[in-house]
């Protein structure tokens, strides 16, 4: 199986000892936490590739690791891969760490599904306000559905969000009670690391001292791990939905390839185009963000992968809904820029309480084009005519 190193966060200094072609005995040591100087992401990362090692000693042990670690919600942001949230949602069902889940943009349908099922009655109403992850998992309805903790109004505001969307799935006429999760996993106070009695126990085909330390602390059951991972795939490949030529950042679009995506994106449900918005290329960004759906062209403001260069393009045009211009002026990062400054002022397009507030904030040559700009409201070239007229004197 390929592994993507780099989605999951494995810097080149651990890669050694995770790959499938390093000794037993160095990935038993990893597996089992032996991972120095690896911080909480990389150890994530580095834990879950083990749990796909071909060698069952290998696997068991990391899979046990991954059970047992502390502080996992430190480890996982909105760059954390689909697969690893997965896996963490299924033996680590805790209501903190589902709340934080569900909020990672790239989460798959079936975890969002299965922590909508379980979820309590304020996470409901977190999943049913969230429009986005609603669009994006439609089913999440039917698990809320299926949630006996799920009122009955938090129901009925995401099945009217959704039916306003034309998204609604078919839904059951009547409300049946749900099997209720597995308790959520205490947290463990982290054990200390000894790095030469992990190696010394590795070679010597004993289990890892940290590794059982940790398992007294969470009791954690490697035996019952079958049933607390029904149906899941190691599987990289499970959740690439999108195609290469949406998703390569490297890819230079022909006219041809350019038309294939734009029909490709046109034939998406609104959800689908909220999370390729997340996780598309710069080809894909430019083609959603003019979508006539403002929470899609709302979406590649959000995604946090726009260039520089990106979002001074897109202060400066036109054919964008003034929405969307506003969620860039709020983006206090890019606001901090003049070329940013300067396309949004020069934007009729931008709203008056956005723009009036950064015209004392260019340059005279700029003021001067302003005061001349016809496309602009009034109150722009008259605030700018006095500023050049002030800066003169």
């Amino acid at each position: 199986m390929s592994i993507p190193w780099d989605k999951l966060d494995i810097p080149d200094g651990l890669r050694p000892m995770v790959d499938p072609a390093a000794p037993q005995a160095l990935r038993l040591a990893a597996a089992g936490g032996a991972l120095p100087g690896a911080g909480p992401e990389a150890t994530l990362g580095a834990l879950y590739a083990l749990a796909c090692d071909p060698d069952t000693s290998v696997r068991e042990r990391a899979i046990a690791s991954l059970g047992a670690l502390p502080d996992v919600a430190r480890a996982i942001n909105q760059r954390t891969h689909p697969k690893v949230l997965e896996l963490l949602s299924n033996m680590r069902p805790d209501p903190a760490l589902d709340e934080q889940i569900l909020q990672i943009r790239a989460t798959n349908d079936r975890t969002a599904t299965r922590i909508a099922e379980r979820a309590s009655a304020k996470l409901c109403e977190i999943i049913a306000d969230n429009h986005a992850r609603l669009l994006i998992t439609p089913d999440i309805a039917l698990a809320l559905h299926r949630n006996p903790q799920c009122a009955e109004a938090t129901l009925e505001r995401a099945l009217a969000f959704l039916r306003m969307n034309n998204e609604l799935p078919e839904m059951p006429t009547e409300r049946a009670g749900a099997v209720r999760s597995a308790t959520a996993v205490p947290p463990a106070k982290e054990p200390a690391f000894d790095l030469e009695a992990e190696i010394e126990a590795a070679l010597e085909g004993r289990a890892s001292p940290m590794l059982e330390a940790r398992q007294k602390l969470t009791m954690f059951n490697v035996d019952n791990l079958g049933p607390a991972l029904p149906g899941f795939s190691f599987d990289f490949k499970e959740d690439d939905e999108f195609g290469m030529e949406l998703m390569d950042d490297e890819m230079q679009a022909t006219d041809e390839v350019r038309l294939s995506i734009e029909k490709k994106i046109r034939a998406m449900s609104a959800g689908k185009k909220i999370k390729l918005a997340f996780l598309g290329n710069k080809e894909v960004r430019n083609i959603l963000i003019r979508d006539r759906s403002k929470m899609v062209a709302s979406a590649v403001v959000k995604s946090g992968r726009l260039t520089d260069a990106e979002v001074v393009s897109h202060a400066g045009n036109r054919n964008l809904y003034p929405e969307i211009l506003r969620e860039i002026a709020a983006n206090k990062e890019w606001v901090r820029k003049y070329t940013v400054q300067a396309a949004l002022v020069s934007n009729p397009r931008t709203p008056i309480s956005v723009s009036v507030p950064l015209v004392s904030r260019l340059h005279e040559k700029d003021l001067v084009a302003l005061s001349r700009n016809k496309n602009v409201t009034s109150t722009l070239t008259q605030m700018a005519t006095k500023l050049v007229k002030e800066k003169a004197r």
